[in-house]
């Protein structure tokens, strides 16, 4: 195995015969050792440029360090391989040259070898270095400052670039002759390198100056930079310093140079040929991308070596290179801008509109190299954040704060026209600025942006000022955060709670009592409702909740405190079961105060008492204007649709609250529990696998993934995670039944079980919240025995068994121990939903129609609204059906019929559905199922009935378990099946299925004909 001299290198050829004698188990894993990418990583591991594989072996271009590196892994994948490693022949090289001078042109090269040997050589060399700007002498002391430091040379470096009067000052010209400016000029510089050895490395730009006085020569005549630089820093520079003066234009110094002692080299920018060659190289981009840039950047080499240390990863590392980052002007800028929009960290990407604002021009107006660094590349891993982020402490405070006030002076000008991502960076830039009146402005006539505030908190808490108006400002912020928690859930949040007992602490009696009704809210969250109560009862608020606040100056503390206090009351009297008393409490007058929130806690209230339309009413008039308030009052209305049998409306609710949720600020867990919903509206329209995912999705959102087999036995602790995870996980067992996967949903329900064991052995938090959804797991338990019982999967249409089963006679024993012997009427709402469907299931788990029908009617004596009544009339249909009373059972499916017309017509009959499928469409499978049974006597014209009735497209998905049960009933009760079935069907199709039992012979037949139609 050999191959031709570097330059020439058959790398692909190299690169192809060891793969191919790779050994067969690790060759079949081509996509990892021996491939591209795989070099890449052993490249990356060897301390090379990964970047550069792709350009080596595919166009033999790359630095000497780059190809050594990976000649040498492959010699080592060679020697695995069994082959002789490779003949390369790459250019010795006594001392490395740095890239940018290996691929950027001859002169930099002989300029830095020149140099570097006379140093080391003992000599003193004098070297005038010269070129346009981008041309390279920036880079090539750079080069020689880190060689030489290296080597243990002290280095001074120089830079006098614009106004130096300050880093070199000088007499103010007033009242002095041109010598004596001179001859001040001339001290300094003798100051800056009296006593030096070593090496001089002075950069010098055009526009030196001294407080606007030009350059002079000790007789006081004005002269170039260069001139005054070579005669200030390279003729009198002492005998022990090695000097090299990078200037931009030489002329005119020749007079001045030491006779014989410094040699004059002219540095030029990189040919086009060069500079693609170099970005290739250094930042693994084709030669399309690399030429693009070589025209963008003008091939000026400043920008060009800065864009090749961001692929390297070099460029921000420590405080040298973020120093070198905002030597570029542009990058400067871009930098100001950034840290103006970035009070605590810099975003991995920020919006365009916010970083023109802050810049004062569009982002695309910025040069390649800039806009390359604001981009970032996701191919090398690197984001602006990675890059700039040691860079934006050394921004001057007053860019930064410039950046800030262009920011703010756009988001006020326009602010509603401006998008919604801007308010954000509104904020922090006020924080930046210190402006706590005009943030609290903002807070307060747009509340929802206060999640933004949480990140910002400890820079307002910390760098606040004392003074009356400031402190009044921070009370403002300090609510609006702990509202922003309040809103998530998030009472523990150490940010909310700082906020809470930052108002606590305020000398106004309204404010202090406003922070003690959030820490009732908080009371009430935890389940700790006589703590809540406690805090109700303090001092702070009494007064305020008496008749005679009347006589409180009716401050927005007060009035946002009587109307909160008032939902903590109904809150209270909701989790009690209180419902007159919650309804109550929520419709006092004062509670309009509370604005959508009220709205909100009004619809909630009214759904738990019943009261359906008033319920929808107040959920449809939280307004979008407060997104997170009306995202949470869609979840609620899609609740509640599911509830009244209205699926498919429910659906379009809780999908759009699951869209609006991230976005308004909610939380994950908030999200994850309207997925849930909607995982379960899909069930209920038929469709369990679009559920299965949707119920992926939200479980994907909570933190800690658990097999649904893990109850962590070992650990006594509960995770935080705990009680929403079995929440979710018990929401999907009745999914997982509905695919027929009986088995997986009672493992599933063990480890719900498990994790709600787990928070109940721990006292305070969620306990009631824990111990009802313990129930509700162990009544869908009893669920999974009932569905493995019958063995169909849980989907409508859904009949009870004609004999026992030992699956069925534990769920009658799970379900007997959870129900009550008569229903309580004082139960909280939800426990009557869930006594109520226990009683349905309860019916369908037991083959004696005797004891169904008596569950059956104790669930009919619970109905309060259309959709229940039509359920509970379904199932005790399906009771008579068992005991052979088909007239009772008719009557019951004629009124559940009408009780499912209600549904479609809407609550109350006032808000009729848009679409004609509103009904529960499972429920209306179950209803045609039974009735083709208690009519199947009638044979060919009840089945061609049934055929027509089962064209309604809401209806596909229960097709196959409706002919299923007409199939039973036909072979069952109707004694000539046979004959019936040749009434409906052409002979050449029943052939077809002449070896299938009767009942099967019908659903396959008509599978075919719903395939057709």
């Amino acid at each position: 195995m050999g191959g031709p001299d570097a330059g020439v290198l058959d790398w692909r050829g190299i690169l192809a015969d060891v793969r191919a004698h790779l050994p067969p188990a690790q060759a079949a894993a081509g996509a990892v050792r021996g491939s591209l990418r795989w070099l890449e990583a052993e490249m990356r591991a060897r301390g090379a440029n990964p970047a550069s594989v792709r350009n080596i072996v595919y166009r033999d271009i790359g630095t000497p360090a780059d190809k050594t590196a990976l000649v040498a892994i492959l010699t080592d994948l060679a020697r695995e391989a069994g082959r002789p490693p490779p003949t390369v022949s790459l250019p010795a090289a006594p001392a490395r040259l740095p890239d940018e001078l290996e691929l950027l042109g001859r002169s930099k090269k002989r300029a830095y070898k020149q140099f570097l040997a006379g140093v080391r050589a003992g000599r003193m060399p004098r070297m005038i270095v010269t070129g346009r700007r981008g041309a390279g002498k920036t880079v090539l002391l750079d080069h020689l400052a880190l060689a030489l430091t290296a080597e243990g040379v002290p280095v001074l470096r120089l830079s006098l670039a614009g106004d130096v009067a300050a880093q070199w000052p000088a007499p103010p010209a007033a009242g002095r002759s041109f010598a004596a400016l001179a001859a001040a000029q001339a001290e300094a510089a003798r100051a800056a390198l009296v006593g030096r050895e070593g090496v001089l490395l002075a950069r010098v730009t055009t526009d030196l100056n001294w407080a606007a006085e030009p350059p002079r020569l000790p007789d006081g005549t004005p002269v170039s930079a260069a001139v005054w630089a070579t005669e200030h820093l390279l003729r009198r520079a002492p005998a022990g310093l090695a000097v090299v003066l990078a200037l931009e234009d030489a002329a005119g110094v020749e007079a001045h140079w030491p006779a014989g002692g410094a040699e004059l080299i002219e540095l030029h920018p990189p040919t086009p040929a060069e500079a693609r060659a170099y970005l290739m190289a250094r930042l693994g981009i084709g030669r399309a991308a690399a030429d693009a840039l070589v025209r963008e950047t003008g091939r000026n080499l400043d920008r060009l070596t800065l864009l090749a240390s961001v692929g390297r990863g070099e460029a921000g590392q420590g405080e040298s290179g973020a120093a070198r980052l905002l030597a570029d002007p542009d990058i400067r800028a871009l930098a100001a801008a950034l840290a103006g929009l970035s009070v605590v960290a810099l975003p991995d990407a920020v919006p365009d509109a916010a970083l023109c604002a802050a810049l004062g021009s569009p982002p695309a107006a910025l040069p390649a190299h800039a806009r390359a660094l604001l981009s970032g590349s996701p191919a090398l891993g690197w984001t602006p954040a990675d890059v700039l982020l040691a860079a934006l402490p050394l921004v001057p405070a007053a860019e930064a704060q410039a950046a800030a006030r262009r920011l703010v002076a756009v988001f006020e000008g326009h602010e509603q026209e401006t998008a919604p991502e801007l308010s954000g960076f509104s904020l922090a830039a006020l924080t930046l600025l210190q402006d706590w009146p005009a943030l609290a402005a903002q807070i307060s006539r747009r509340p929802d942006d206060a999640r933004h505030l949480p990140p910002l908190w400890a820079a307002i808490r910390g760098s606040r000022d004392k003074s009356g108006a400031s402190a009044e400002a921070l009370e403002i912020l300090a609510r609006a955060l702990a509202t922003h928690h309040a809103g998530r859930g998030e009472y523990g949040d150490p940010r909310a709670r700082d906020a809470l007992f930052t108002l606590l602490e305020s000398p106004r009696d309204p404010v202090r009592a406003w922070a003690r009704v959030k820490l009732a809210e908080s009371s009430v969250d935890a389940g700790n409702f006589e703590a809540a109560r406690g805090q109700l009862a303090h001092p702070d608020l009494t007064h305020l909740l008496s008749e005679s606040s009347a006589s409180w100056p009716a401050s927005s503390w007060t009035v946002a405190a009587q109307a909160d206090a008032l939902l903590v009351q109904a809150a209270l009297a909701r989790w009690s079961g209180d419902l007159e008393a919650a309804t109550r409490a929520a419709g006092d007058p004062r509670t309009a105060q509370g604005g959508p929130r009220a709205a909100l806690w009004r619809g909630l209230i009214a759904k738990d008492a019943g009261h359906w339309p008033e319920a929808l009413s107040a959920l449809q008039s939280v307004p979008p204007s407060s997104p997170l308030l009306s995202a949470r009052a869609r979840y609620q209305e899609g609740d509640l649709r599911l509830r009244l049998g209205q699926p498919a409306a429910a659906l379009r609710a809780l999908e759009d609250a699951a869209e609006r949720l991230p976005r308004a600020g909610g939380s994950a867990e908030e999200t994850a529990r309207v997925l849930a919903r909607a995982a379960t509206a899909q069930r209920r329209l038929g469709h369990p696998q679009e559920g299965l995912t949707l119920l992926g999705r939200a479980l994907g959102l909570i933190s800690s993934p658990v097999s649904p087999q893990e109850t962590r036995p070992q650990d006594s602790r509960p995770r935080e995670d705990a009680l929403p995870r079995a929440r979710l996980l018990s929401e999907g067992l009745p999914i997982l039944l509905a695919l027929g996967r009986p088995d997986e949903a009672l493992a599933q329900a063990a480890a719900a079980l498990g994790l709600l064991s787990g928070v109940l052995t721990v006292s305070g938090s969620r306990q009631a919240e824990a111990e009802y959804r313990l129930r509700r797991t162990q009544y869908r338990l009893a669920l999974a025995y009932l569905t493995r019982g019958i063995g169909l999967p849980y989907l409508y249409p859904f009949c009870g068994p004609r004999r026992d089963h030992p699956d069925l006679a534990q769920a009658r024993t799970l379900l007997d121990r959870l129900l009550r012997p008569a229903v309580d009427s004082s139960q909280p709402d939800r426990e009557q939903v869930l006594t109520f469907d226990m009683l349905l299931t309860r019916a369908l788990a037991d083959p004696a129609p005797a004891p169904a029908l008596h569950f059956a009617e104790r669930a009919l004596a619970m109905t309060d609204h259309a959709y229940a009544a039509a359920q509970a009339h379904a199932i005790r249909a399906e009771a008579h059906l068992r005991a052979d009373r088909t007239g009772s059972a008719l009557a019951d499916i004629n009124r559940a019929h009408t009780m499912l017309r209600r549904v479609a017509l809407g609550v109350g009959g006032s808000d009729p559905l848009s679409d004609t499928h509103a009904a529960d469409p499972g429920l209306a499978a179950q209803l045609l199922a039974l009735e083709v049974r208690a009519t199947i006597g009638e044979g060919a014209g009840a089945l061609l009935w049934l055929r027509t009735a089962l064209q309604d497209p809401a209806l596909h998905p229960f097709r196959a378990g409706v002919w299923r049960e007409a199939g039973r009933a036909l072979e069952a009760h109707h004694p000539g099946a046979a004959g019936e079935l040749q009434r409906i069907y052409p002979a050449a199709r029943l052939a077809r299925v002449d070896a299938l039992r009767v009942r099967d012979r019908l659903w396959v037949l008509e599978s075919e004909t719903g395939l057709q139609d």
